[in-house]
């Protein structure tokens, strides 16, 4: 598990960043946040971007992974600070799309074949896109064995280990679930 205290100390620079804005975000899957992380800007810094990636690959270092594989271009970075941090060497893979979906070149299928593989994307929105990348590595030939992202708020169940690293300090909840929770703060609708 993450190390609490140097969460704790990375999430305050991404505060002091200006890159978590407060208020009651909900999201297209219906979850709704007290917090907002700022998707398009938060992958740019670098330092703070390899701090993230660090802190993913710490919480799967003992999983033994062979490659990761990220599902989007938003992932893309990410997914290079993890796959840094498990070991410089570690590949990483990207799909290619085609035609509203993403499939694996033949060159990608052959790094994940018979390989254990973490999936990682910046934010996990509807869940839709992470479980059919996870079915496309598995179809692949490739072994899932964990998702990592920044944060889930698809609010779904996946059937291997998922990190939303920085769920907790982002008050992620469903309102179905804690209808009082955000009572007084007026609802944004995000995009996404």
């Amino acid at each position: 598990m993450v190390h609490v205290e140097r969460l704790h100390g990375l999430i305050r620079e991404v505060y002091e960043a200006g890159l978590i804005t407060e208020g009651n975000f909900e999201f297209r899957s219906g979850m709704r946040a007290l917090k907002l992380i700022d998707r398009d800007r938060v992958l740019s810094d670098t330092h703070i971007a390899s701090r993230l990636g660090y802190a993913i690959a710490k919480h799967f270092f003992l999983n033994r992974i062979d490659v990761i594989a990220t599902p989007s271009v938003w992932g893309a970075g990410l997914a290079q600070w993890v796959g840094f941090f498990l070991d410089p060497r570690r590949s990483v893979v990207y799909p290619t799309p085609s035609g509203g979906s993403v499939t694996l070149s033949e060159s990608a299928r052959e790094m994940i074949t018979d390989k254990r593989v973490l999936i990682v994307d910046n934010l996990i929105l509807s869940g839709k896109t992470i479980q059919d990348f996870v079915r496309t590595v598995s179809a692949s030939g490739g072994r899932p064995i964990g998702i990592g992202a920044l944060a889930d708020i698809s609010g779904r169940e996946f059937p291997i280990p998922t990190l939303g690293l920085l769920n907790e300090w982002l008050d992620i909840y469903d309102p179905k679930v804690e209808p009082d929770r955000g009572l007084g703060v007026p609802v944004t609708q995000i995009g996404y």
